[in-house]
């Protein structure tokens, strides 16, 4: 393969070579991925595939962070298209479903795949790297606080907003991960309304009840 010349050919290169190895990964985990089998892939010889990326954990890295950049991205577009804390709630729900849905790929190694994380990275090579990752999923997570804490309208504390959090996540990570096996198929068909459904009881919940909620 011919080494691209300008930016957006190497950017498209790049996007191709994680393409591949996302694929690598999700059907035969992690330790199958290699540079020589990524390499043999994606057509390219192994010493240009090292002119993009060092390395597969950096690779593996790049991955993560793309995954949870287009993430960040949907749901800060969510937020930013809703008026009141309850519509923004709802839209951002809806808008992590739909990734999960859409990057089924990118889901399963972000959230499903027992595949090394940030804190694996700590003290080696990869830390400042990984560290991207991390700041970006912490964003996520403190925009995930901070709808809570607008829902629940100040009465509740950090302590309780956190594992109202991690109660939701769990709700829509349950949905994602059953949507994607298609095991939900077996007793629900109309999965879509459903979803929608499931989602608005959960913010009828915390209007409703916004100081006792998933207690």
């Amino acid at each position: 393969m011919k080494t691209p010349r300008n930016a957006g050919e190497v950017e498209q290169v790049k996007n191709r070579i994680l393409d591949q190895a996302l694929d690598i990964i999700c059907r035969e985990g992690l330790d199958a991925l290699t540079m020589r089998r990524l390499a043999k892939q994606t057509g390219m010889t192994a010493p240009n595939l090292y002119n993009y990326y060092s390395s597969k954990d950096v690779i593996y890295i790049a991955i993560v962070i793309k995954g949870f950049g287009i993430l960040a991205d949907r749901l800060n577009a969510a937020a930013a298209g809703a008026e009141t804390p309850a519509r923004k709630a709802r839209a951002c729900m809806l808008a992590y479903i739909e990734f999960g849905f859409e990057y089924s790929a990118y889901y399963e190694i972000m959230f499903t795949r027992a595949a090394p994380k940030y804190e694996d990275y700590v003290g080696t090579p990869y830390e400042e790297l990984s560290a991207v990752e991390y700041r970006i999923s912490m964003e996520i997570a403190s925009l995930a606080a901070d709808l809570v804490a607008k829902l629940s309208a100040g009465r509740q504390s950090d302590e309780i907003i956190t594992r109202r959090v991690i109660e939701v996540w769990t709700l829509l990570h349950g949905i994602v991960s059953l949507s994607n096996s298609r095991m939900v198929g077996y007793v629900a068909k109309d999965t879509t309304r459903l979803y929608h459904t499931i989602v608005d009881e959960v913010l009828g919940l915390f209007q409703a009840h916004s100081s006792e909620a998933f207690r």
